[in-house]
């Protein structure tokens, strides 16, 4: 059947599904590895995704998914969490197929359709895009249950518990849409999808997974403007009310003029030279004693407020900054673990509500150390620097010495780039290159120049309870650069 090591399925379809002619290739190796083979396990990892495992000699693991999308059978080799309780439809599988043998897997004939045969039941996995289905029917046909439930009435095509299955009505006018999987060398064709569909997902979770976490940092970074925005509105009102109490010292002064009833008084402003006239507002029901009282009141409550805002300012603006780096570092994320660590951040940040089921995550997701790059330089130097707000503090607190050169672009999001001296003394020139990079991993690398700050790293200190990547630094210099990019060969030693 096969002329060469590597054939090319090319196919049409709405979805990114299985054809017709490779899903018959599939299946027919699921039923030569697969026949007579023991279900020993069965689990859902996600909403549409069921795993069974199958032991005939060793154990093998066949995924069946209903992905809208990537609708699909196949052997894997992936690894999945699986939660502590198992959903409706697995608990049924568990209680009717586990422990039963496989007698036969087939298709149904010009079809994305698949049975499994058992000796009391068929499990039917219908892998047709958005209406793709998993159903356990007895040998009579008639619907034990099903992943997805199509009541009476809902639906032309009834899939439900205790009625008959019918046959799936053939769609008409598909949008076509050609895709290439390649078969490599001593691959199966199970293993082809498994590796094909694996990336295909992956990069789907990658893209829901920025997509969500941009959404929350969006919404952070809109509450930390409006909370400074409203800090803001109450300094301006608080210091037109701090001169409150001169006006009560004026109604004192003048107390011989003032009577309840009264609802403004004009007096000598007599604080400003010369003296102007100014018009005060009264509170007729008050007394002249109560009327003072209550500007003095003001005056008292406003200098408390600026207090208050004093303090509550540079905490907002420190988490405008902070959320800024992390917007930043979402930009430049270029895998799923980087992802993993960030969305850990802004669950502990609270930006981001935890999952009701982490469970559910797929086990290749792997935490790792705070993500810090190196070069190596023409001069024998190492520059360091963060991929992130965390990879910045560790640099700073565990890989720097305090002679090392310490750089970072100015005022704008960016990497903590350290230079190793190692007791030698850097030239012009290279602080220069060390300041281009400093530009290249900042929000800044698209400018023409940028303006960079340097420094002995003991001048940057990171203020107790700061947030990660937030430090303070005094006594630096400035340059102005072009952004270096960082050369290939670079990159790869990271």
């Amino acid at each position: 059947m096969e002329t060469s090591f590597s054939i090319l399925w090319s196919f049409c379809a709405k979805i990114w599904g299985v054809e017709r002619g490779l899903l018959k290739e599939v299946v027919r190796e699921l039923d030569e590895v697969l026949r007579g083979g023991v279900i020993s396990r069965i689990h859902q990892p996600e909403q549409r995704t069921i795993t069974i495992r199958v032991f005939r000699g060793r154990e093998y693991t066949l995924l069946i998914s209903c992905h809208p999308l990537f609708c699909r059978i196949h052997l894997t080799t992936e690894r999945f969490k699986n939660p502590p309780v198992p959903p409706r439809f697995c608990a049924l599988l568990r209680s009717r197929i586990q422990n039963q043998r496989i007698l036969r897997i087939d298709t149904l004939e010009g079809e994305r359709i698949v049975h499994i045969r058992f000796k009391d039941y068929i499990l039917v996995a219908e892998l047709t895009g958005k209406s793709s289905n998993l159903i356990l029917v007895d040998t009579g046909w008639t619907v034990v249950d099903a992943l997805r439930h199509f009541p009476p009435g809902d639906s032309k095509r009834v899939v439900f518990p205790g009625t008959k299955l019918t046959p799936l009505p053939r769609p008409e006018n598909i949008e076509e849409k050609p895709i290439a999987l390649e078969k490599g060398p001593g691959e199966s064709w199970n293993d082809a999808m498994d590796r094909y569909y694996t990336e295909l997902t992956e990069k789907e979770r990658f893209q829901k997974e920025r997509t969500l976490l941009g959404r929350a940092l969006r919404d952070a970074r809109k509450r930390a403007e409006r909370r400074i925005k409203n800090i803001l509105a109450d300094r301006e009102r608080a210091e037109r009310e701090l001169d409150y109490g001169r006006l009560g010292e004026l109604l004192l002064s003048n107390f011989h003029l003032l009577k309840r009833g009264m609802s403004e008084i004009e007096l000598d402003d007599i604080y400003k030279t010369p003296p102007q006239k100014i018009r005060i507002e009264l509170d007729p029901s008050l007394s002249p004693q109560q009327n003072a009282e209550r500007y003095f009141k003001r005056s008292r409550k406003a200098k408390k407020t600026l207090e208050t805002v004093a303090q509550r300012l540079p905490v907002a603006e420190e988490e405008l900054r902070y959320i800024e780096e992390l917007t930043y570092e979402l930009e430049n994320i270029q895998t799923t673990g980087e992802l993993d660590e960030l969305r850990d951040v802004l669950i502990k940040e609270g930006y981001l509500k935890p999952p009701l089921q982490p469970a559910l995550e797929c086990t290749r997701r792997r935490k790792g150390p705070p993500s810090v790059g190196r070069l190596s330089t023409e001069d024998g130097f190492t520059i360091l620097y963060g991929k992130n707000s965390r990879a910045n503090d560790l640099i700073l607190r565990e890989l720097t010495a305090d002679e090392d050169l310490w750089f970072h672009a100015k005022g704008v999001p960016g990497s903590h780039v350290v230079r190793k001296l190692a007791g030698r003394r850097p030239t012009e020139e290279a602080i220069k290159y060390t300041a281009g990079v400093a530009a290249f991993l900042s929000k800044s690398r698209g400018a023409k120049k940028v303006e960079v700050i340097f420094t002995e790293a003991r001048n940057v200190k990171k203020p107790k309870g700061a947030r990660p990547g937030l430090v303070t630094v005094r006594e630096y210099r400035t340059i102005v650069t072009e952004p270096v990019p960082l050369r290939n060969e670079e990159k790869e030693k990271n």
